[in-house]
């Protein structure tokens, strides 16, 4: 079987499709740093509809980078879509993770900022991992991992 992997430079983006743009931009934006790239309302092109398999499709879009990662953002005019809370055991991409320095320090701020998690900050794996969920707007989850150099001791 013939593959793309020799095709692939590197991950570019992951896509989050939301009804509030203005509070998903700001978290990406304010809470983990995200720049913007690029914002465009009313974008409707034809070949746009077609690649997303919606004909007529017209959005609200901004592109947000951090290093080599970005966000698409996408905020539906029409076609209206679902928008309903995703669970982790639900099929299809569930959330998106960031590595990070002390995870303690990022629940402190995220929720003294008003954001919820699922859970105050969980160690993982024997030690090997500490995890928190942050429930992003419109409940995306966004997960923030650090890898402690040593096992945890409870």
């Amino acid at each position: 079987m013939t593959t793309v992997a020799d095709l692939i430079r590197a991950p570019h983006h992951t896509a989050v499709c939301v009804e509030d743009f203005e509070a998903a931009r700001d978290f990406y934006t304010g809470m983990l740093g995200y720049r913007l790239e690029g914002e465009m309302d009313q974008r409707k092109e034809p070949a746009l509809g077609t690649v997303v398999g919606l004909p007529g499709a017209c959005i609200r879009w901004a592109m947000l980078a951090l290093g080599p990662h970005r966000i698409e953002l996408f905020k539906y005019h029409a076609p209206a879509g679902e928008h309903r809370p995703r669970r982790q055991c639900d099929g299809g991409y569930t959330h998106i993770a960031f590595e990070v320095t002390d995870v303690d320090a990022a629940y402190a701020r995220l929720t003294g900022a008003g954001y919820r998690t699922t859970a105050p900050p969980q160690v993982l794996r024997g030690g090997r991992t500490k995890v928190i969920y942050v429930l992003a707007p419109e409940n995306c989850v966004t997960e923030l991992l650090e890898f402690p150099p040593g096992p945890y001791e409870d």
